[in-house]
Parts: structure tokens; sequence; C-alpha cells
């Protein structure tokens, strides 16, 4: 028998095993219902689109076909960008502090083995530098779009 099924057999509700999963089984709800609360809002979007259609009645451009018609980035396309570079800047801020403090506490315990987790703030530093990698990739794709216009178009 499994460590697990023991564990339930026992007293479920008191098992060390109830408060990770209770918290496995959270996630995974906030998950399933955000992406079906995003899934179920662009239907409606579409059926509103179609009924007006269907009607003759003229659709209103969407603010993206609207900054893509005036040859602008749309909001959306700005606060992607803003929040990668966003992003960018926390993870490396993340990484510093992680750094810092590993090196802070090899000082205080006067003991040089504590330096090896300083290599672990590499990690959110790496992410932190693609993410900024990204979001000037992002600027530049922004520029040349905002520069020619007709492109998007054909």
């Amino acid at each position: 028998m499994s460590l697990l099924a023991l564990a339930f057999e026992m007293d479920p509700f008191h098992s060390p095993f109830s408060v990770p999963i209770a918290g496995c089984v959270m996630i995974l709800g906030i998950v399933v219902s955000s992406i079906w609360s995003s899934t179920r809002t662009r239907e409606m979007q579409s059926q509103e689109r179609l009924a007006a259609i269907a009607r003759g009645i003229p659709v209103p451009p969407s603010p993206e076909e609207l900054a893509l018609m005036h040859g602008k980035p749309s909001v959306d396309s700005k606060r992607r960008r803003g929040n990668t570079r966003r992003a960018g800047i926390v993870l490396i801020g993340t990484a510093v502090g992680l750094i810092l403090f590993f090196i802070v506490l090899a000082s205080v315990v006067q003991e040089r083995d504590v330096l090896c987790g300083a290599a672990a703030g590499l990690i959110p530093f790496g992410i932190g530098v693609g993410f900024l990698i990204d979001a000037r990739i992002q600027s530049r794709e922004l520029e040349e779009v905002a520069s020619n216009p007709q492109a998007l178009q054909q």
C-alpha cells in the first residue's frame, strides 16, 4: 500500500498531505476557471459580431484594428512590452538580491561553502535578461509597424 493511501486511511483531514493537495487543487481550479472565463468572453464577443453582421449592421473595428489603421501600436502591445520589461527588471533585481544575500550570509557565518547558494541567483538573472531582450525586440517590431503601416495590411 502506498504512503498516500495509508495516510488517508488513517484520517484524511489530519494527513500531512492534505494541505499540499488542497493547494494544488486550488491552483488548478484558478487556472481552469481563468481559461474558461477568457474563452467564454471571446465566444460572446464573436457571437455579438456575428449577430451584428447577420442584421446588416456595420461592425465597429476592434481597438487593435483601429490602432493598426492609424499606424500606431495598440494599447495591448504597449502594455505587453511594458509588462515584459517590468518582469525582466524584477527578475534581475531578485537575482542580485539573492546573490547578495548568500554573499552576506557567507561572511556572517564564515563559511565559504555557503557561496554555492549564490549560483541560484543566476537562474532568475538569465530569465530576466531574456525578458529584457524580448522587450527590446518587441520595441523594434512596434517601431517597424509604426514606420510602415501598409506592410501589415497586405
